[in-house]
């Protein structure tokens, strides 16, 4: 069912669809951690509900392009798009299949939340199994096209679990990514990190900054 959502910030609106993958506590996690300006052409790689470009618009300034592989999240997202009265491109595609759509070197920062879980019970929900659930090649996917779609020198941003750090480290490595910003999350007190939050350069110098811990809660 469709809904519209209040975000109580600056009186944007959500399209969501009760019976698609809807926000989460990650995107906001990850919209906070963004360092971004209004000289920004930033790409969303599977851009979901639209929620980080709606949000990341209005906080940055930057201008935001998503991109999703199912339709009906894409529709909604142009929607609360045209409601907000945002310039913002929604584009229908997997991710592999972006930088011949939108160009190579064409970004200054790329933002991506990828399908992580490799293990566990898959949702009934097709939209939630696409969007949460690695089919096995998911993270490399994901490098591939950010790392075509920016230009020299672009900014990446990524969330993933705490505890696959040396995957991603690894897979930033075999993608000429260098990360320069670090931040874990926590959401429980006295239990193990939740998530990480990187910033990596395409083609940077060595040199890592590991921020203060986000305490949250899930």
């Amino acid at each position: 069912m469709e809904r519209l959502d209040d975000l109580q910030h600056n009186g944007l609106m959500l399209y969501q669809d009760t019976d698609y993958e809807r926000f989460n506590a990650d995107a906001l996690w990850l919209l906070a951690f963004l360092r971004l300006g209004a000289r920004d052409r930033v790409v969303e790689l599977g851009s979901g509900t639209g929620v980080i470009c709606v949000l990341g618009t209005d906080n940055t300034g930057a201008h935001f392009t998503g991109v999703e592989r199912q339709a009906r999240l894409v529709e909604l997202s142009q929607q609360s798009a045209a409601k907000n009265g945002q310039d913002i491109r929604f584009v229908c595609a997997d991710v592999a299949d972006a930088p011949a759509l939108l160009g190579h070197g064409t970004f200054t920062a790329a933002v991506m939340n990828p399908p992580y879980f490799t293990s566990g019970e898959r949702s009934s929900n097709p939209s939630r199994s696409l969007t949460r659930h690695d089919a096995g090649s998911s993270l490399a996917a994901f490098l591939s096209a950010a790392f075509a779609l920016l230009a020299n020198g672009g900014k990446l941003f990524v969330i993933y679990p705490a505890d696959a750090l040396g995957e991603l480290f690894a897979a930033l490595s075999a993608h000429r990514f260098v990360p320069k910003r670090m931040k874990l999350v926590y959401t429980k007190a006295g239990k193990n990190a939740l998530r990480v939050l990187i910033e990596a350069k395409k083609g940077g110098k060595p040199g890592l900054t590991v921020e203060t811990p986000l305490f949250a809660k899930e």
